[in-house]
């Protein structure tokens, strides 16, 4: 699968899934329990499920992303929403233009395995942190799971739960836990379901993230995903990292 094209981010608004909103679920819980002050910035915000849920939990947000369409479709959501404005911006996460030490909560899933330079990328993360402000990440992990798919996705890399710890120490992190999720349901379904509904799709010329499966089908996944927190922190079989720091006083 080596000459499969990668997907241009932003075609596709419609991408949540059931294992995408079980992924955001473990990322609020670790919010919540954090219990950080209403500043917070959504980096790498995508179609933007994480910043509502956010908005609903009571944050005065702000999103950046590197795709247009994606901040337009953002925008357009937040316009309404209470404890406003949500500002909304395009953005290179390697190259943030917010000012330092300015949020108290800074959220960033799935983004850091798409940079070309994710010491950089996590270098911006510390510095628009306030003193004492939360961070909370996700990552695909497991190098060795690397396939066609991540390549689809225009993944650089995946990563390890030392490799993970490592990038936010030496930016400047403290208090790091790194925990993996997604087994065994998640992986599971990563397997079984969900590369070979890509496939298919691809093979129709159709767009690889539109299409999340009916309510029907989707609600009762989720559901069941959520046996899989009984088993955080387990391996082998994880899909994801789950990371939680703090930027020192």
């Amino acid at each position: 699968m080596s000459d499969l094209a990668t997907h241009d981010w932003g075609d596709a608004p419609e991408l949540y899934g059931p294992r995408h909103a079980y992924r955001e679920s473990l990322m609020m819980r670790r919010v919540i329990a954090a219990r950080p002050g209403v500043r917070a910035l959504n980096a790498g915000a995508g179609a933007g499920s994480l910043s509502l849920r956010l908005v609903v939990a009571g944050f005065q947000v702000t999103s950046v992303d590197a795709s247009p369409a994606f901040c337009a479709s953002l925008a357009q959501q937040l316009t309404s929403a209470p404890g406003g404005p949500h500002p909304v911006q395009v953005a290179d996460l390697e190259r943030l233009d917010l000012p330092a030490d300015s949020f108290d909560l800074v959220t960033c899933g799935e983004v850091l395995e798409h940079l070309d330079d994710d010491v950089a990328g996590a270098g911006e993360l510390w510095r628009v942190a306030a003193p004492g402000g939360t961070v909370v990440i996700t990552v695909p992990a497991g190098p060795y799971r690397f396939d066609w798919t991540d390549h689809w996705a225009g993944h650089r890399r995946r990563y390890t739960e030392e490799g993970l710890s490592r990038l936010l120490a030496e930016a400047g992190f403290v208090d790091v836990e790194v925990v993996a999720w997604g087994f065994p349901l998640s992986g599971l379904y990563h397997r079984a379901i969900y590369r070979r509904a890509l496939r298919r799709r691809l093979d129709r010329g159709q767009a690889g993230l539109g299409g999340a499966p009916p309510r029907w089908i989707a609600r009762p996944l989720r559901a069941v995903f959520e046996l899989d927190t009984l088993f955080l922190g387990r391996r082998p079989g994880y899909m994801g990292l789950l990371a939680t720091a703090r930027k020192p006083q």
